[in-house]
């Protein structure tokens, strides 16, 4: 396997984003693309925000099963790149994710909230339209 975090047929990163065993396939970590795996990028950078799980849970189970099959998309997958690179796994700026700061004061923040305090239309990721962020 080329994913660093694959060993003997285990995935270190399923210790800590076990949602990854739902997961219909795990091509990405036979590829050189595993870079692009967001649990990757989560465990590279050596921090992860205590409400990570939270927010990759509400991922997984919270956003339409159909809609999951329309966002694996090379421009929606940089985008979430970005945004776990920027906030999630960032020790400095974590603090200042919209999604953290409303879970710090006991607000469960909605789906297509993204860390920088924008919102995101589902509808434009099924339809594959420019993602307008509103």
């Amino acid at each position: 396997m080329s994913c660093p975090h694959y060993e003997d047929y285990t995935r270190s990163c399923i210790q800590y984003f076990p949602h990854v065993m739902k997961y219909p396939g795990f091509d990405t970590c036979d590829s050189g693309e595993y870079d692009n795996c967001l649990a990757y990028i989560a465990l590279k950078s050596g921090f992860r925000c205590k409400y990570q799980n939270l927010c990759l849970q509400d991922l997984v189970l919270n956003v339409p099963l159909l809609v999951k099959f329309f966002i694996e998309d090379e421009k929606t997958i940089l985008l979430f790149k970005r945004m776990t690179e920027k906030y999630c796994s960032s020790e400095q700026n974590h603090v200042h994710c919209a999604c953290f700061k409303l879970l710090a004061q006991g607000v469960h923040p909605p789906v297509e909230f993204f860390p920088d305090g924008k919102k995101f239309r589902l509808r434009d990721l099924i339809l594959k339209r420019e993602i307008i962020v509103e």
